[in-house]
């Protein structure tokens, strides 16, 4: 008989919130339909697409008039769900992971993130969420921010001596028409990038570590050997998991 290692046994800590975890699927459906619609209002392609002229479009659902209007309206809830995602990160600390760029250990961290993501051989680590993880969030989430104002800049040029168009009207002004339109479709592309690099990271962690990546988006919870390393940035984390982990070794 061989002797082996028992594994630590993984325990499973509360992380997000429900607000997050509806918010991030709210997100991942309106991203989807707004790209999708934004491609169609970019290119129609009638014959390819639709397969109909353009004359007798109109009798589909794939109208010019009803592609804008869905994007309009999914555009508008998105920017309500990122309002909405901004108070559940204020209400909830395990909501708001996200990059410490005056602190030297976050750094520190993101270089090991960068080896540990490209397979160089490295200690473990565990975190709530990952320095690589933190900054991504953040920027992407000042493409949102970008894609609302260019959106919204976009909207008013129909009507630019209403409220909204006084309000909007300036970025038109600022950068052109064209070029608004152009920055809205280039960070359009962001998202998809991130989406494909976002769900592969995901699965690999989810496999390599075993730690409940892909799950924690639908429970909340994600699953630890040890105290996480940036555990001190969620109030309770550590007392929790050292309760469980007590419990478990009874």
């Amino acid at each position: 008989m061989h002797n082996m290692i028992e594994p630590e046994p993984k325990i499973g800590i509360k992380i997000f919130s429900g607000f997050k975890r509806f918010f991030h699927w709210s997100m991942v459906i309106f991203v989807i339909l707004l790209f999708l619609s934004g491609l169609y209002i970019g290119d129609p392609g009638f014959n390819g697409l639709v397969g109909t002229e353009p004359t007798y479009a109109v009798k589909s659902f794939f109208t010019m008039s009803a592609m804008r209007k869905m994007h309009l309206i999914c555009g508008l809830l998105l920017i309500v769900v990122l309002l909405m995602n901004i108070y559940s990160s204020i209400r909830y600390p395990g909501d708001r992971l996200m990059p410490k760029f005056a602190s030297k250990k976050y750094w520190k961290d993101a270089g090991w993130a960068v080896k540990h993501y490209l397979f160089f051989p490295v200690k473990e680590h565990e975190y709530l969420r990952s320095p690589l993880a933190r900054l991504s969030y953040f920027l992407i989430y000042i493409c949102f921010f970008i894609m609302a104002i260019t959106g919204l800049a976009m909207m008013v040029q129909i009507d630019p001596t209403s409220i909204w168009g006084k309000i909007f009207g300036p970025v038109n002004n600022l950068f052109s028409e064209y070029t608004v339109h152009y920055i809205h479709h280039v960070v359009a592309w962001v998202f998809i990038i991130f989406a494909i690099i976002h769900m592969y990271l995901a699965v690999r962690t989810d496999y390599l570590e075993h730690n409940g990546e892909l799950s924690a988006m639908f429970s909340g919870y994600k699953f630890y050997a040890y105290v996480p390393f940036d555990a001190e940035d969620v109030p309770g984390v550590t007392e929790q998991f050292l309760e469980k982990k007590r419990d478990v070794l009874k």
